[in-house]
């Protein structure tokens, strides 16, 4: 099991080192963590366009919560595109509240015990002469995560990966990394996580990115993926390898029910800790490996897998043995069902979030329609149904796979 952190300034497992990108300093990437949620936590992801897009395909909370399918774990979609450390973007045609005000109001709300905070690409444009008033917003941020309880994980911006000149690129890569490494200074000084997103990000190419800026799927998918590994929630791909004498290798619980390599009949069950991630439509990268069924020892033929009674696969003996990968079935329906029900919970948030017509119920003219109240906090009961529902989707099945010769 993985060792529980501390919330707060007591977390001492941040480790710096140094690496080359975009011809300069790049910042500092933490090690291997353990990291854990527990039962009732609330997590929120805090930034800018990168924390809000993330809600359209929800690779995030997916990638996490699934590490503890039986824990009732709440997140919170708190980003706004164009927002800044000061909460700049959030402000409306009135005051009080100032912008800022607003952002903590929202913070407040929310209660976090873990923040993913995701800011410094729109600071970034105000280069080296921003970098204090940066320094300065996370710190007064720090102030309210600490008095919250919260435990903060840093992350850094993603790099550009095009629609700009060579010149321009090159410049902007810079900046944003001069503002990762800002963040890095501040997650050390306070003893919180900090994880590195641009190097491996860049590392994988523009594909991740339809516009150069902001991430597609497949850039959410492997923006998932990285944070996972750098909170050391490191978790196999699902291959499972079966030898000519019935033995199996795989990371996971798998027993054989049957195995006659001479009728090319297989049964066996598989019992996965937790469900496979959705894999993106979109991705050619090519650095997504999907899992892997290999079987050995079947006689010349063609052989059709089953899971749960549907169809998965069919190839020859030939191709089996070397491996088939398994791209559908009952973990994928289960993973996208997952993945349709986060995808509700974040609209419904939304709306309560940030209401069209804000103004008017909770702003300067709540005297015309504050009555409207009410309908606001009426989707605490919705968000509170829809926890339930995604804290059941996302508790793996048991499959049984069955492999048949012929079509």
């Amino acid at each position: 099991m993985f060792k529980v952190i501390p919330r707060g300034p007591l977390l001492s497992y941040f480790v710096v080192f140094l690496f080359l990108a975009f011809s300069g300093k790049a910042p500092a990437q933490s090690e291997k963590l353990a990291f854990e949620l527990q039962r009732g936590d609330r997590v929120i992801l805090l930034g800018n366009a990168l924390a809000e897009n993330e809600q359209f395909y929800n690779y995030f909370e997916f990638g996490l919560s699934r590490h503890w399918p039986e824990r009732s774990i709440t997140f919170r979609n708190l980003g706004w595109s164009g927002d800044n450390v000061h909460g700049d973007a959030r402000s409306y045609y009135t005051s009080p509240p100032t912008s800022f005000e607003l952002l903590i109001s929202q913070i407040k709300e929310a209660n976090p015990t873990h923040v993913f905070l995701a800011y410094g690409s729109v600071e970034a444009f105000e280069g080296i002469a921003g970098l204090k008033a940066f320094e300065d917003g996370l710190e007064k941020l720090m102030a309210i995560f600490q008095e919250l309880n919260s435990q903060v994980i840093f992350l850094s911006p993603t790099p550009q990966f095009g629609g700009a000149s060579e010149e321009f690129l090159k410049q902007r890569n810079e900046e944003l990394t001069r503002y990762a490494e800002q963040l890095a200074r501040v997650a050390q000084k306070h003893g919180s996580i900090y994880i590195d997103l641009l190097k491996p990000l860049s590392d994988i190419g523009a594909s991740l990115s339809d516009d150069g800026v902001h991430l597609n799927e497949s850039g959410y998918y492997h923006m998932s993926e990285v944070i996972e590994k750098a909170l050391g929630l490191i978790h196999s791909n699902g291959d499972i390898h079966i030898g000519a004498d019935g033995k199996v290798e795989s990371q996971f619980k798998v027993q054989v029910d049957r195995w006659d390599p001479k009728s090319g009949h297989l049964a066996l069950r598989v019992d996965e800790p937790i469900l496979k991630k959705p894999m993106p439509a979109d991705d050619t990268s090519g650095a997504i490996l999907p899992p892997i069924m290999s079987i050995k020892g079947l006689k010349k033929g063609y052989y059709t897998l089953t899971a749960n009674g549907k169809t998965v696969a069919s190839a020859s003996a030939s191709t089996w043995s070397a491996g088939v990968p398994i791209v559908q079935g009952v973990t994928w329906s289960q993973s996208e069902q997952l993945r349709q029900l986060l995808n509700k919970k974040d609209e419904v948030f939304f709306f309560k979030y940030r209401p069209l017509n804000r103004t008017y119920i909770i702003g300067f003219r709540e005297y015309e329609q504050g009555r409207h109240l009410k309908d606001l906090e009426d989707f605490n009961v919705v968000l509170t149904w829809l926890q339930g529902q995604i804290t059941a989707a996302k508790q793996p099945k048991q499959i049984l796979y069955e492999l048949k010769s012929g079509n």
